[in-house]
């Protein structure tokens, strides 16, 4: 009999409907065309750079791969020269790349100062 008694309860669901609406601007965000110039540049900067530390990679594997095999001397004179511009690839465009970061915080310093005043 108990089973009868739990089979005939009836559940009510409750029924809630919502109304949700999103808004969505066309209006882009402002923006600031010299932060933009700074950050493309730094973002340039930034694959050079990662492309010459590939290539100094890929220049001291050659170098120590004909180090080993015995290569004449102008192939090793090549590798090392081909290693020196690399590095001086890396060190330029790690200088370049402090410049653009130190003008992107000193341009967003001045704009803050700019709002505040």
């Amino acid at each position: 009999m108990a089973r009868n008694n739990n089979a005939q309860v009836t559940t009510e669901k409750e029924v809630r409907e919502m109304k949700v609406e999103f808004v969505v601007s066309t209006d882009k965000k402002e923006v600031d065309p010299k932060l933009e110039e700074l950050r493309k540049r730094r973002d340039t900067y930034k694959g050079n750079l990662a492309y010459a530390i590939a290539q100094q990679d890929k220049y001291s594997k050659d170098y120590t791969e004909a180090l080993n095999r015995g290569a004449d001397q102008l192939t090793l004179d090549r590798l090392e020269l081909k290693l020196r511009e690399a590095d001086l690839r890396i060190t330029f465009y790690k200088e370049k790349l402090a410049k653009v970061e130190e003008e992107i915080i000193r341009y967003k310093l001045e704009r803050k100062k700019e709002a505040v005043a």
